[in-house]
């Protein structure tokens, strides 16, 4: 019973970070529409670097939140 209390809000964590982050880049696009000048300067290898990186951190930070309520809620 424990384990699958804490396998489910580990799970429920990383699809709410999958939800993030499709919310962050429907944001980007809309952004780069809305302001397609300020869309030319975020192509640079940095940021490129820095949002797939957050990207792949969202679901693991609220993977790790979901865990730990799990544990909250086992016990």
């Amino acid at each position: 019973m424990r384990a699958s209390i804490l396998f489910w809000s580990t799970a429920s964590g990383v699809i709410l970070g999958i939800f993030c982050d499709a919310t962050l880049v429907g944001v980007a696009l809309l952004l780069s529409a809305v302001f397609p000048a300020a869309a030319n300067r975020l192509h640079h290898r940095w940021f490129v670097a820095l949002s797939t990186a957050l990207l792949l951190a969202v679901p693991v930070v609220l993977a790790v939140l979901g865990y730990l309520e799990g544990e909250l809620k086992a016990m």
